[in-house]
């Protein structure tokens, strides 16, 4: 790419870029991948990926150091040589993750010359490890932040530059409620792809039970809090982004209330204030219909599965094989969207299988996707 000469010119260039629409058989299956991984029971590293079932691996667990120089900090037992050998061999885009404190971006993003230097920490990385790009994971800047955010992935941008390396961003649900320093119409332009986190949208925070990452919002939510399609239209309709721009998200876990026996039940206060634990898809598979739980589906929220245990009362939320097929269907099958991603590859991962992101492959192929592998015009770097 040729040197940007004027601001209007990075402007219109950047525009552009975005505004490219994707090619129909190159939709996106995206999995953020936590080095932590490899002290998982069982284990989980790059020996289990199933890299042909993959576009793109996020690779997390880089963190912004906190005192807003721009550092960025890489923890013992990140680095794996073999992550990225083995997803070019197969075609797929690795992207590094940085993420941490909402102080730490927001002091970094605050200073041009923090700013500058966090985006050459960056792209050092990138280059030394043979990265394909950045993800910024930043929850969540302040409002009163908002123009140091897009100044911060301006800089950004401008160290890597669209169409050598990927520049994405890992973004909530609904940001004009939580993360209103994200300027999504302004940062539309500099980004390839957003990665919409729509999960969460209850959990041990709130005040009553109901559904992690539902396709549809029940219209007996007590909260309204939101679904995968309230957010699509949040960010193509509301804020005008390409569709062929927007990951949609999923999870492979859930949160399993204990003392609570039934769906959109109230807790006394905070949820939390009761024993509210995470709990991954590998974990919830052999309670489906076993030790006393029983398996509901809820139909208003577009099939959103949940568990009920009588004595003790319990109530989980999570996504199963049918669940997770039919959001794959409607994103990027009935609404075209660029993509979708899991939080996180491992979560579903029993030993032996990994249903949920099989399930997700298996619907890509049938709606006609064809997964391209990509050609790399270097030998990979070595650590």
């Amino acid at each position: 790419m040729q040197p940007r000469t004027t601001t209007a010119l990075a402007a219109l260039t950047l525009a552009l870029h975005a505004a490219t629409p994707a090619d129909a058989a190159s939709a996106r299956l995206l999995a953020y991948y936590g080095y932590w991984d490899q002290w998982n029971s069982p284990a989980y590293t790059s020996a289990n990926i199933p890299f042909n079932e993959l576009t793109h691996i996020i690779h997390d667990g880089v963190v912004v150091e906190a005192k807003g120089t721009g550092a960025i900090k890489i923890p013992k037992g990140f680095l794996e040589p073999a992550l990225l050998s083995k997803a070019h061999a197969a075609g797929d885009k690795v992207i590094l993750n940085v993420s941490g404190s909402a102080g730490a971006f927001a002091k970094v993003a605050a200073n041009a010359n923090a700013r500058t230097a966090f985006a050459n920490n960056a792209l050092a990385l990138v280059n030394k490890y043979g990265y394909d790009g950045l993800d910024i994971d930043w929850e969540v800047p302040s409002a009163k932040g908002k123009a140091n955010c897009t100044a911060f992935f301006q800089a950004l941008r401008a160290a890597l530059p669209a169409g050598k390396y990927l520049l994405t961003l890992a973004i909530p649900a609904d940001p004009e409620n939580y993360g209103q320093g994200f300027n999504v119409p302004a940062l539309a332009p500099i980004v390839d792809y957003f990665n919409v986190m729509t999960y969460d949208f209850t959990g041990p925070w709130g005040s009553y039970t109901g559904h992690n990452s539902p396709l549809l919002q029940s219209p007996n939510d007590p909260g309204q809090e939101g679904s995968l399609t309230t957010a699509m239209q949040l960010f193509s309709q509301t804020y005008g982004v390409s569709p062929a721009q927007l990951n949609i998200g999923t999870a492979f876990y859930g949160y399993e209330f204990n003392g609570y026996g039934s769906l959109w039940q109230t807790c006394n206060g905070l949820c939390g204030n009761k024993a509210v634990s995470t709990v991954n898809y590998a974990q919830v598979k052999p309670l489906i219909g076993a030790q006393g739980w029983t398996a509901y589906r809820d139909q208003s929220a577009g099939g959103a599965p949940y568990l009920l245990h009588t004595s003790p009362a319990g109530f989980i939320t999570f996504d199963d094989v049918t669940s997770t097929t039919g959001k794959v269907d409607d994103v990027i099958g009935g609404q075209g969207f660029g993509g979708m991603f899991m939080w996180e590859l491992s979560l579903d991962y029993d030993g032996r299988s990994q249903d949920l992101l099989t399930a997700m492959y298996t619907e890509y192929q049938t709606l006609g996707y064809v997964r391209t592998p990509l050609q790399y015009e270097a030998p990979l770097r070595r650590f």
